[in-house]
């Protein structure tokens, strides 16, 4: 059959190419099928074998060239509907310096300008330029005869025994613990930014100075998560020095009391729960909680 019929099936079958196979017979129009068939299922492979795509593959591991165009239908336009009003900036309250722009020559042609009255405002608001402010304290220590000893006041603008005021420890510890940035990213705003030299081991021995300030406030969550009637734990993966460590989370409505250890099994919470926990412990599977002592227990 397939000798006599000349039938050629393409992706681009008119209707009337279509009626002319029709009108040769039921022969005609199933060995057409079975062509286009034959024809689909090749390219199907072709397609699966060079990108071991399946019907499953996210949007996003498809390249550009193998994705449907995109439809422009429901796109919106930048910015608010028609006939509201404009979100942008508000203007200062008010105003630290002035300048005036005037062009010598057109920026187009290099030609000569004729002067007018016009003109136009523009606000910008900008980080001033910093350099780092020194203070020097002169500290008097005064005898008590009381106490048999010479005694002299705190220094309020930085913490004890450090050479770098309080606001650089706050702004570096946010920088550390809020943020997220590094060691090295700090010391290079610091350094370049602020024109404030600054050293790795500089930053961590004022944020140990911090640590045994802010401890006491540390246990006090401590405490409040172990008398709160409902408490959630549950823990994660998290690298210190290159090393698998455990992050421990504690959490109620109203705090959260977090602690890295090395151990994600009841050593760690052996650390955490130091009383019976006399309230509800709600927490996933794992095994290491079956280990804490509480009233009750919701999985």
């Amino acid at each position: 059959m397939a000798a006599t019929l000349e039938i050629e099936v393409s992706p681009t079958l008119s209707s009337d190419q279509a009626e002319a196979i029709y009108d040769q017979g039921k022969e005609a129009v199933v060995f057409a099928l079975l062509q286009f068939a034959k024809r689909l299922a090749e390219q199907q492979a072709g397609t699966a074998a060079s990108s071991h795509e399946t019907p499953a593959t996210p949007s996003g591991m498809k390249p550009p060239y193998a994705k449907p165009p995109a439809s422009r239908r429901g796109k919106k336009k930048p910015g608010r509907k028609a006939g509201h009003p404009g979100s942008r900036r508000s203007v200062p309250a008010s105003i630290d310096w002035q300048s005036e722009h005037r062009a010598d020559r057109c920026p187009d042609c290099g030609g000569r300008l004729h002067r007018c009255a016009e003109t136009r405002t523009r606000y910008t608001e900008d980080i001033p330029e910093t350099e780092p402010e020194v203070t020097e304290h002169t500290i008097h220590r005064d005898w008590c005869p009381v106490c048999k000893k010479k005694v002299e006041p705190p220094v309020p603008d930085a913490l004890p025994g450090a050479t770098l005021g309080n606001r650089v420890l706050v702004l570096s510890a946010w920088l550390h613990y809020a943020l997220g940035n590094t060691l090295s990213q700090i010391v290079e705003v610091f350094n370049f930014h602020l024109q404030l030299p600054l050293t790795e081991g500089g930053l961590v021995q004022m944020w140990y100075r911090l640590q045994a300030i802010l401890y006491a406030w540390y246990e006090e969550i401590q405490t409040q998560a172990l008398n709160a009637a409902v408490l959630h734990a549950d823990e994660t993966g998290w690298r210190v020095g290159g090393k698998t460590n455990w992050l421990w989370c504690f959490t109620t409505r109203d705090l959260t009391y977090y602690m890295i250890d090395r151990s994600r099994g009841s050593p760690a919470l052996a650390k955490f729960f130091i009383q019976e926990f006399s309230g509800t412990l709600v927490s996933d599977f794992w095994g290491a909680y079956n280990a804490v002592v509480c009233a009750f227990r919701q999985m």
